[in-house]
């Protein structure tokens, strides 16, 4: 693959994990990049009946054989030629060097190509759910992103940086962006504390995302305003670099409670979509911009899917519908309001049906189909603000 081809713009290359049922990895990222107008082609990293979030799963695992063989078949028939590619999910360490060679060839046979890397290995609580041989693969790979959508764990984890002030996330995005030449880094969310958060004057969620609510409005959809000085807060950080220098915007967002998958999934498949995009126009720089519009996509699905599972109650096996907006009556053992984490954390009924969780999983699956309006309107973006480090960091 040394000799250049012409770049296909509307074209997508997602290399990540597929569910059967479910919305994670290419699930989450397909129809989405679809609804926008791309052309998606996927390779699954995994082939799994549902999430590992349900307790119980089944399939197998792509082996580095069977990739390389997907991967010689497109080039042979010269169908390598997307303008962007995606990557999420990669189990394994020799699984990842195969995606890694060959995104390495595609990138020499066209710098211009987009590439979203999201490196997924683990999550602050959770630790590493990957094989630790992927770390160092994935160091390697920095230099190969355009962008690259990181949580918080992983953030420390490939900068080597502890974050627990500003300063240090300063710090830790200063690293992957000199170390790496890494042009781009959506930093996907980190709770801080709102005293900090509030020192950074970061504006409210839009009016295209408090018309979703609920009446009268719940206090954590504006956590930074109504919360307690030493209740958290998420923000998403979009930082670039560039002419030796660091431009960062950071956005505050809501905090639904509640185990969610596929989130950050949907995320990098919208930083994707938006980055660059001649069709998305904005007078924000292009990172910013792609994040801004990713979030509110995000975001909006989000609370819809949450509202949805607050709408339904599971009563001896069946899915009962509920109006929006219901008393916030407390369910008893057998009534279980599926976003509530101190439920979820209670054992099963009947530990021996993993039916039961799969039901309330099931409800908390992303609404990408039904909420696809959502994805197609766009709308104004998620409102965020660009940081004057200085003052930050002499604050």
């Amino acid at each position: 693959m040394s000799t250049s081809t012409t770049l296909e713009q509307s074209r997508v290359l997602s290399i990540q994990s597929h569910v059967v049922s479910g919305y994670v990895g290419n699930r989450a990222a397909t129809f989405p990049l679809q609804t926008l107008g791309y052309d998606v082609d996927v390779i699954n990293t995994v082939q799994f009946s549902n999430h590992t979030g349900y307790g119980y799963v089944n399939g197998h695992k792509t082996t580095p054989e069977q990739l390389t063989s997907i991967f010689e078949g497109l080039i042979t028939n010269g169908l390598v030629s997307h303008a962007r590619i995606l990557t999420g999910y990669v189990p394994g360490a020799e699984a990842l060097e195969v995606v890694a060679k060959h995104i390495r060839k595609m990138k020499e046979a066209n710098p211009d190509v987009t590439y979203v890397l999201d490196p997924v290995m683990g999550d602050m609580g959770t630790g590493l759910y990957v094989s630790k041989e992927v770390v160092p693969i994935y160091k390697n790979m920095l230099s190969l992103a355009t962008v690259i959508t990181p949580n918080q764990f992983e953030v420390e984890l490939l900068s080597g940086i502890v974050i627990n002030s500003l300063p240090s996330l300063h710090t830790a995005l200063h690293q992957l962006h000199t170390a790496n030449s890494l042009p781009h880094v959506a930093f996907s969310s980190i709770p801080l504390p709102i005293s900090l958060v509030s020192t950074l004057s970061l504006p409210p969620p839009p009016a295209s995302y408090t018309r979703l609510l609920p009446d009268p409005l719940p206090q954590w959809y504006d956590a930074v305003g109504s919360g307690a000085p030493e209740d958290e807060v998420l923000v998403c950080f979009a930082s670039s670099w560039e002419n030796d220098r660091m431009d960062t915007w950071a956005f505050a967002l809501p905090t639904i409670r509640g185990y969610f998958s596929g989130v950050g999934d949907l995320f990098s498949a919208m930083v994707l979509a938006h980055f660059n995009n001649p069709e998305s126009v904005s007078d924000l720089p292009p990172l910013p911009h792609a994040v801004s519009k990713a979030l509110l996509a995000v975001q909006q699905i989000l609370l819809r899917t949450h509202l949805y599972s607050l709408s339904r109650t599971e009563a001896s096996g069946t899915a009962t519908p509920r109006p929006l907006h219901h008393p916030s009556d407390r369910p008893t053992l057998d009534s279980v309001i599926p976003s509530d984490t101190e439920l979820d954390a209670m054992k099963p009924l009947n530990p021996n049906d993993p039916k039961r969780k799969a039901k309330r999983m099931r409800l908390r699956e992303l609404r990408v189909i039904p909420e696809r309006a959502l994805i197609q309107d766009g709308g104004e973006g998620w409102p965020g603000k660009r940081l004057d480090w200085q003052n930050v960091l002499e604050t």
